[in-house]
C-alpha cells in the first residue's frame, strides 16, 4: 500500500507556461465556505458560490484548489465521480465567464488512520503545546474501500488517497486521474507499508 498527499498544484506538461491557472472568490463567498475543508459535510443548505479566474492568461486545469477541498470541473466529475463521491460531495459552483459545470469536492472521509507512535511530529506554539504530522505513518488494517481520506490530526486540512494495486479499474483515484489525463493534481507519496524510504526518510510499517 502507498498513500500520496493529493494537492492542486501540478505544471503543465509542455509549453511556456509555468503554471495552471487559480481561483479567486469574494469576500462574501470565502465566509460561506468556511465550513468547507474540515473532513464533515457541508452543515447547512447549500447556496452556489461564484469564483473567478485569478491568472487568466494561464491554461486552465480539471482541477483547481481551495483550502482543504478541490474545485472540479465537469470532465473530472464524468471521468473520476466514483472515487470522488465515495469519500465526499459534490457541490455546485460556477466559475466567472467559464462554460459548464463546476462543483467543489468536500471530502468527508476523515478517519482514524494515523499511527501516531511511527508519526513523526512537528511541535508548534510558542510553548510547543501544539503539534502536527510532519511525516505521518498509517495502519493498514484500518483502511475500507474509498481511496480518498482525510484525518483529524492536521485539521483534516490535507487530502490524501490510497494506492493498493494501481489500477484504475479498481476506482482507485490516482490512478484513475492518470489513466484519464486529468490535470492540476500533484501525487506526492508519503508513505508506504513497504520498507524502503520516502524523500530520503526510512520507511517501515
Amino acid at each position: 500500500m502507498k498513500i500520496y498527499e493529493i494537492s492542486a498544484s501540478a505544471k503543465p506538461p509542455r509549453g511556456r507556461f509555468p503554471a495552471y491557472a487559480d481561483l479567486g472568490m469574494r469576500e462574501q463567498d470565502a465566509k460561506l465556505l468556511r465550513p468547507i475543508g474540515c473532513g464533515r459535510p457541508f452543515p447547512r443548505e447549500w447556496k452556489s458560490v461564484q469564483f473567478f479566474i485569478n491568472t487568466p492568461r494561464l491554461p486552465r486545469a480539471d482541477f483547481y484548489g481551495i483550502t482543504g477541498a478541490l474545485v472540479v470541473n465537469e470532465r473530472a466529475v464524468e471521468l473520476a465521480g466514483e472515487p470522488l463521491e465515495m469519500s465526499g460531495e459534490l457541490l455546485p459552483v460556477t466559475i466567472e465567464g467559464e462554460s459548464g459545470n463546476f462543483y467543489i469536492y468536500n471530502a468527508t472521509n476523515c478517519i482514524n488512520v494515523l499511527d501516531p507512535g511511527k508519526t513523526v511530529w512537528k511541535s508548534l506554539g510558542a510553548q510547543n503545546e501544539y503539534r502536527e504530522p510532519a511525516k505521518p505513518a498509517f495502519i493498514a488494517e484500518r483502511f475500507g474501500e474509498q481511496s480518498i481520506f482525510k484525518f483529524p490530526e492536521d485539521g483534516a486540512v490535507g487530502i490524501y488517497c490510497l494506492e493498493r494495486t494501481g489500477d484504475a479499474d479498481n476506482g482507485e483515484f490516482k490512478a484513475v486521474v492518470e489513466r484519464s489525463g486529468l490535470t492540476g493534481l500533484r501525487f506526492e507519496l508519503v508513505w508506504t507499508d513497504v520498507k524502503g524510504s520516502v524523500n530520503g526518510i526510512d520507511i517501515f510499517r
